[in-house]
């Protein structure tokens, strides 16, 4: 062969190296996804190339086969590329209950001061703990690397991180249980030192209580506080306070990390969101927190506003963005994340459970001109988004930050779709058919 020739084909055979990578595109993240009809999980690399994005649909290898009449799945949580979701059941938890493990096939490759995400290898279940006595959780956290499950049944909760997992002789043994909460329990978790966990009812000696649980160092320690009113269904933390959803405003507390103050000393703080129509208070059912914020939705059609509370202030109060929807829509729980430029953001879905294919989608800029403070938030013009198709908790839209923040994908449980939308000028760039019902959604990406 002569040295023309040989680079000749030499130059072929790099361009046709190139074509292949660009055929198969680059992976932007890899998605997580429920299919709620089925009661299964889904997952996908999200690729993009010159010719646009491409999504290949695959189910979790090992995944449990749920009855999908009786057993459903609940909220899901990643951290260090396992990813562990819950299981609920229509039995208080006789049927099976408890959560799955999954490795995501994800890992992190360093790069000096920073990482990149690297998918080299398919998800499978790892581990997996569904029996009749795991409480039957509703709900499924994740605080700094802990995930905590709610145990509504046992009126406590399990706290177990990727590494518990990992390391555990056996499923049963990766999380430890903790007594506090009861009925239908919500958690804040405060440095992984102390645990705030709610009760659900609406009137007795439970109304309104709040179990205080001392975690790890802090472990066998603990007390009880009240807000004023129950149902209470939300707790979070931020900004050294933990904050409470009962039937009135919102309530909030100074976190005891050393879980050593007197019960009778604490201050349960209440604020106002205002009343409804009817003179009623208003409330939220679930904070959402990004840097020094609680965020949150409350109010019904007309009268819906996104709130915010700036948790780093001394004295704390509640401001609102309003959003004025249809009288057949209501606010989903905000998702917030960054933009481009690292701006906060929150996603607001406008849902109608009686014509599901009016719902929008609402892109908030929480701080416009960056200074820190969300008095100034403001709502761009709603997107139109595909159906939902609300059934009870379930059903809703989803949605998670793609790298950068440029772009978010979205799930549509109505038309079985995911969209990819940008978010400097709010158009769909694509969407992608899916098998059964996707509703929650979790991404793994840079």
């Amino acid at each position: 062969m002569t040295i023309r020739s040989f680079i000749l084909t030499f130059a072929a055979l790099s361009l046709m190296g190139s074509s292949s990578v660009n055929a198969e595109g680059r992976t932007i993240a890899r998605l997580f996804w429920q299919d709620h009809h089925n009661a299964t999980l889904k997952w996908a690399d999200l690729q993009k190339s010159k010719d646009g994005y491409s999504l290949s649909e695959n189910d979790v290898n090992g995944f449990p086969d749920l009855d999908t009449d009786d057993q459903t799945l609940v909220q899901m949580q990643v951290d260090d590329g396992l990813l562990v979701v819950g299981v609920r059941d229509e039995a208080n938890g006789d049927i099976g209950s408890g959560w799955v493990a999954v490795e995501t096939g994800a890992t992190q490759e360093e790069h000096g001061d920073h990482f990149h995400w690297r998918f080299l290898e398919a998800p499978s279940v790892h581990s997996k703990v569904i029996d009749s006595g795991q409480g039957n959780p509703a709900h499924l956290y994740r605080y700094g690397t802990s995930f905590v499950m709610a145990n509504d049944q046992r009126n406590g909760f399990t706290v177990l991180d990727s590494k518990s997992v990992r390391d555990a002789k056996s499923p049963t043994e990766a999380g430890r249980f903790y007594e506090g909460g009861g009925g239908h329990i919500t958690l804040a978790v405060a440095e992984g030192k102390v645990a705030y966990s709610t009760w659900i009812d609406r009137e007795g000696e439970n109304a309104g209580r709040v179990d205080v649980v001392g975690l790890a160092e802090n472990a066998d320690k603990g007390y009880r506080i009240a807000c004023p009113t129950g149902i209470l269904h939300g707790a979070t933390y931020c900004g050294d306070k933990v904050f409470f959803a009962p039937s009135d405003g919102v309530c909030w507390v100074h976190a005891d990390l050393d879980v050593d103050d007197a019960a009778d000393s604490i201050t349960v703080n209440h604020l106002e969101i205002g009343t409804d129509s009817d003179g009623k208070p208003l409330r939220t059912g679930a904070f959402a927190t990004i840097d020094h914020a609680v965020v949150f939705s409350s109010g019904k059609a007309e009268q819906s506003k996104l709130c915010f509370i700036d948790a780093s202030c001394d004295t704390l109060k509640v401001q609102s963005l309003s959003m004025e929807l249809a009288s057949d829509q209501s606010l989903k729980t905000p998702i917030v994340g960054k933009g481009s430029g690292g701006r906060p953001i929150a996603l607001c879905f406008a849902e109608s459970k009686e014509a599901p294919e009016s719902d929008q989608l609402y892109v908030v800029d929480l701080d416009p001109d960056g200074n820190g403070d969300y008095s100034d938030a403001k709502a761009r013009a709603p997107i139109a988004v595909g159906p939902s198709q609300i059934e009870g908790h379930f059903g809703h839209h989803d949605a998670v930050f793609l790298p950068r923040g440029r772009q978010i994908a979205v799930t549509n449980p109505g038309d079985a779709s995911i969209w990819v939308i940008s978010l400097s000028d709010q158009s769909v760039e694509a969407k992608f058919e899916c098998e059964g019902m996707p509703t929650s959604l979790v991404s793994i990406s840079d």
